[in-house]
C-alpha cells in the first residue's frame, strides 16, 4: 500500500508538458478569474445503461469535482476527482474513485465557447468504511487500485455570468488491479495486474463556476 502511495504522488506531480500551436485569443473570461469550481455527473452513460441492464455492475450515481487553476487565458492546470458513493448494511462505499492532476490548453476560445484539451496521470482504487457496532471503531479498507495516463477534451459553454456548462470527456490508459476467481489460494482469489482503460466516464456533464 505504501509503495502504491509513494507511486501517486510520484505520476501526480510529473505530468507530461503539452504544446499546442500559439494562437491570438479574444479574450472573453474576465482577466481577474484565475480559478474555477465544477460540480456534476460523472457517469450518465453507464448509469444511464444500467438502468435497462439486469447487472448492478456501475449502477450508482457518479459525482464530479472539478478544480481549474488558470495560468493565464490559454494554459491551465486541472485537479479532477469522480467517485460513485452509496451506504448499506452499516457500509459506506467510494466506488470507482478516481484523482487525477493534468496541464491543459486552451484550443478554440469564442464568445460563447472555450474548447481545451490536456493530459495528465491518475489514481483510482475503491474505498470502503464498515462500521462494526456501537463502541466498535469502523474499519477502513480499499481495493481495486489502478493509475495511469489520462486524456481529456472540454467543452464550456456560456449560460450565464460567470457560469458555464461543461462537457468532458475522458480517455484513460494505466495499470489496473483485479482478481481472478479461477486462480485460488487459501480460498482467497489470486490477484492480477492488467493494463486497462478506465471507461466509466467517457462522457460527464458539470455546472462550472468562475471565481
Amino acid at each position: 500500500m505504501n509503495k502504491l502511495f509513494y507511486l501517486l504522488i510520484f505520476l501526480q506531480f510529473s505530468t507530461l508538458k503539452y504544446h499546442c500551436q500559439d494562437q491570438k485569443f479574444k479574450l472573453k473570461i474576465d482577466s481577474n478569474s484565475f480559478h474555477s469550481v465544477s460540480l456534476g455527473w460523472s457517469n450518465p452513460i453507464s448509469r444511464i445503461s444500467s438502468l435497462f441492464s439486469s447487472s448492478n455492475t456501475d449502477s450508482t450515481f457518479g459525482i464530479l469535482l472539478d478544480y481549474q487553476l488558470n495560468l493565464d487565458i490559454r494554459n491551465f492546470y486541472r485537479v479532477h476527482s469522480k467517485f460513485s458513493p452509496s451506504f448499506s448494511n452499516n457500509k459506506f462505499k467510494m466506488e470507482n474513485l478516481l484523482i487525477s492532476l493534468s496541464k491543459g490548453k486552451v484550443l478554440i476560445l469564442k464568445k460563447k465557447l472555450v474548447i481545451s484539451n490536456g493530459i495528465g496521470s491518475y489514481f483510482k482504487c475503491n474505498f470502503y468504511r464498515a462500521k462494526q457496532g456501537q463502541g466498535i471503531p469502523s474499519i477502513w479498507s480499499s481495493d481495486y487500485y489502478g493509475f495511469g495516463m489520462e486524456y481529456f477534451m472540454m467543452m464550456d459553454y456560456l449560460l450565464s455570468k460567470n457560469f458555464y456548462l461543461n462537457i468532458l470527456i475522458n480517455l484513460n490508459l494505466g495499470f489496473h488491479q483485479d482478481y481472478d476467481t479461477s486462480i485460488s489460494n487459501n480460498n482467497t482469489s489470486q490477484e492480477v495486474w492488467s493494463l486497462q482503460t478506465e471507461n466509466r466516464q467517457l462522457i460527464s456533464f458539470s455546472l462550472k463556476k468562475l471565481l
